[in-house]
């Protein structure tokens, strides 16, 4: 399991671009792409439970109001 990341959610999206243009350039070892992958998987994962948990906390503040 890939361990959570403490950088902030604008420093994941940035990295995750940087990812895509490298996988799209595709001069990379197939190795390194699989590696760049995974990575992104991992950025991609991360950023989806922010998003998940940042849509429950408005709901929640909706939900008081």
């Amino acid at each position: 399991m890939a361990k959570k990341s403490t950088q902030s959610f604008e420093h994941q999206l940035a990295r995750l671009e940087e990812i895509v243009v490298l996988l799209d350039k595709g001069d990379s070892s197939m190795e390194d792409m699989l590696t760049l992958y995974e990575e992104g998987i991992a950025i991609t994962r991360s950023c989806r439970e922010f998003i998940d948990k940042a849509e429950q906390r408005i709901t929640n503040l909706t939900d008081i109001a």
